[in-house]
């Protein structure tokens, strides 16, 4: 049931730790399938969480997730609860203690991938942001933008004060602009933490729905910027299609051009250190987003200086 590529990423992320949680995840479906009359699918791509489509035995079709117990799997958890009700699938049964969640199956199923023309993306995404975010409203200790920004705090460590194989000149900007935009951070919500195209699906039964968050604690802007790091070459000219995604965010969600710029610019170098710390390739894309960002943040400057 566990697909053999799934057990190798286990096994190079968590060691033997890994191997055992392998073999109690199949001993949990066995255990699931009897408690709920479960019949599997077949599972679904994998990253790092083993999700299946599962019938139950009211023929409901619905999805059986679960995790290696650590504290991002927790994390979606309680943010799964707290987005009930906000446009987030449906759940329906969990135990965290065993660690394994049953979700709605959300059917057709079809992402924001399916969708070209870029203005009906971007209003889908904001419809569907704007019912999710709200203030803090659980005891839940969610991870903070502050916390993440030390990935890159990590990335000086890592390469004994150097930046690796990400520009020093943008590594040192996100180092500048992070510490000033936590300082004037007016508003504090509970964001998604991974909102991007494939994160939101359509349901005929409730529309264009949320899966997938990780909880974080953040200004609005801020989760915004994952989307922007997905599909940014649609458009001919990436740098327009960054402008015109930014500028459309700014008004359909009321947020600030300027912070989405900087908070652009911070997250992309971070989304790079993070595949880098991973030993991913992925980290290009990160920069490459980061440095047109900062053209935009200089256009900006530009601009005002001469009004």
């Amino acid at each position: 049931m566990i697909p053999t590529d799934f057990r190798v990423k286990m096994k190079n992320m968590y060691g033997d730790p890994g191997t055992e949680w392998l073999a109690k995840a199949e001993a949990l479906m066995d255990s699931l399938k009897a408690r709920f009359h479960l019949t599997f699918g077949e599972p679904f791509s994998l990253s790092y969480n083993f999700v299946v489509p599962v019938r139950i035995s009211q023929g409901l079709e619905a999805v059986l997730k679960m995790g290696y117990p650590n504290g991002d799997f927790a994390g979606e958890f309680h943010a799964l609860q707290d987005f009930q009700g906000r446009g987030m699938v449906k759940i329906i049964d969990f135990n965290q203690e065993e660690g394994w969640i049953l979700l709605d199956r959300l059917t057709p199923g079809t992402s924001l991938h399916s969708i070209e023309d870029e203005e009906e993306v971007l209003n889908i995404f904001s419809s569907v942001a704007g019912r999710l975010w709200h203030k803090p409203s659980s005891s839940h200790s969610y991870p903070t933008v502050q916390a993440w920004s030390k990935g890159i705090t990590r990335l000086r460590e890592r390469f004994n004060g150097e930046t690796g194989p990400l520009p020093e000149d943008l590594v040192s900007k996100a180092e500048q602009l992070y510490p000033e935009l936590l300082r004037t951070s007016t508003d504090t919500y509970l964001l998604h933490g991974d909102l991007h195209h494939g994160n939101i699906l359509f349901s005929d039964a409730s529309g264009w729905t949320a899966i997938d968050p990780k909880g974080l604690l953040g200004e609005r802007e801020y989760d915004c910027i994952q989307f922007m790091l997905n599909e940014w070459k649609k458009w001919d000219v990436p740098l327009e299609l960054l402008q015109f995604r930014t500028r459309t965010f700014a008004s359909l969600l009321s947020l600030s051009y300027e912070r989405l710029i900087q908070y652009g610019l911070c997250h992309s170098i971070l989304s790079a250190s993070w595949s880098v710390e991973d030993g991913m390739g992925g980290w290009t894309t990160g920069v490459s987003l980061a440095r047109m960002f900062d053209e935009l943040m200089e256009g900006e400057i530009l601009h005002k200086s001469i009004l």
